[in-house]
């Protein structure tokens, strides 16, 4: 994705990375947030479509319940009707909709010289919540009022996100790639309307508006909030890719030795199974004979798995591993076999086990013993990934302070 994004070919030919390193006005924040936008719809059955875009590793800072900290509030107008969503009017004409008392959309917030968020937009946003599933009369109007509040400071944040970019690339001389940007962000905002009509099967334009009614949704809002939250994801993956810290070897050994309890690995098996059921034999003799000459075959060298297609009786030959079911211990089934499995090496093969229905045959694969993980290239990832993924929510939960801070931002109207 980075050859074909706008913002990472201009930040590598600027080298606004390094002209930005080393000021001290809190955005270098942004150095460890990374996001992505959202590659598939939600699961089948459910009545949202896919939420807020989030950065991995990073979880959005909760909003309160009241107005947004720092804002300047004012006294909604009860003339202010919202009758749909329309193209945004820019601020000059947001001012004389206000002043004038008929605005064709209903304006919550001011971000900046150039960005307002409109009320349709934040409750769409709320509507997408699988928390108002089954609510109904007042709990339904309180969580409303309580995400309504969430979802404006998420807008929010992502305006002041692109509030930022637009500053940048104005004060660098480069305000021809917002343009560039924009429709690298509108191409993406469409191959996910396109998913989200392959995923339930709709056809037509006409089945589609139909199916955003029925969600309380307008494919105008939704297609601004995907092509607004890929700009912001992208400006902040692409400006600060190459500053992300990398944790050095001597915070990744400080941390597994203070957190050994993360490193407890339980007694795991991975096994092969061959099942010969005495219901396939006309008597059980029959069946111990075959069970035994399988068995010797699996241990003059025959290749198991293929014994396992060609013999077993259960479900292991459905498999294209052969593998039988249950790693853990109480999770093997059935369970007549875990004295054997537990006792076995990687590579060894047991004799017959009877059961009721029949005869096992188990080779191990591999074995892991409970007890502390060794301190291995494995771990040493698995920390590295999680101390940077701990950098980036602490840069994360920075930016948005010092965005907050320097921003501007008014809020008009509260529902």
């Amino acid at each position: 994705m980075d050859a074909a994004n706008p913002l990472s070919r201009w930040l590598l030919a600027a080298g606004m990375v390094a002209a930005y390193g080393c000021q001290t006005d809190g955005l270098s924040a942004f150095s460890k947030a990374r996001g992505q936008i959202p590659h598939q719809p939600v699961v089948p059955g459910s009545p949202v479509v896919p939420s807020v875009p989030t950065i991995p590793g990073v979880v959005t800072p909760a909003a309160p319940s009241g107005p947004v900290p720092g804002s300047a509030i004012g006294t909604p107008d009860p003339s202010v009707q919202t009758t749909g969503y329309s193209s945004l009017p820019n601020l000059a004409q947001v001012a004389d909709l206000i002043k004038d008392g008929t605005p064709r959309v209903k304006v919550v917030a001011l971000i900046g010289s150039s960005s307002v968020i409109t009320h349709e937009e934040v409750i769409e946003a709320v509507r997408k919540q699988p928390e108002l599933i089954g609510l109904e009369g007042h709990a339904r109007t309180a969580k409303e009022k309580e995400l309504y509040a969430q979802e404006l400071r998420r807008i929010v944040e992502r305006e002041l996100v692109l509030d930022d970019m637009y500053t940048r690339l104005k004060k660098n001389g480069r305000l021809s790639v917002i343009d560039e940007v924009k429709d690298y962000a509108e191409k993406s905002a469409e191959q996910n309307l396109r998913a989200i009509r392959k995923f339930y099967g709709i056809k037509t334009d006409a089945e589609f508006q139909d199916w955003l009614k029925a969600q309380g949704l307008t494919e105008q809002v939704l297609r601004r909030h995907f092509v607004r939250q890929m700009m912001a994801d992208e400006y902040i993956r692409s400006m600060l890719k190459e500053r992300t810290r990398t944790p050095g070897f001597a915070e990744i050994r400080t941390y597994y030795q203070q957190h050994p309890e993360e490193f407890h690995a339980p007694d795991r098996v991975k096994w092969q199974h061959i099942f010969i059921s005495f219901g396939q034999h006309a008597t059980p003799q029959e069946a111990y004979n075959h069970a035994e000459m399988v068995r010797r075959q699996a241990t003059s060298g025959a290749d198991f798995l293929a014994l396992v297609k060609q013999y077993d009786n259960g479900l292991a030959c459905r498999n294209k591993d052969g593998l039988g079911i249950g790693e853990l211990r109480n999770e093997i089934k059935p369970v007549d076999l875990e004295p054997t499995l537990w006792a076995l090496q990687a590579g060894q093969i047991s004799g017959l086990i009877e059961t009721a229905a029949g005869y096992h045959i188990v080779k191990v694969l591999e074995r892991e013993y409970a007890g502390t993980r060794n301190f291995d290239i494995k771990v040493q990832n698995e920390i590295r990934e999680k101390l940077m993924e701990q950098y980036r929510k602490e840069e994360f939960y920075r930016l948005i302070e010092e965005l907050w801070r320097k921003g501007a931002v008014r809020i008009i109207a509260l529902p």
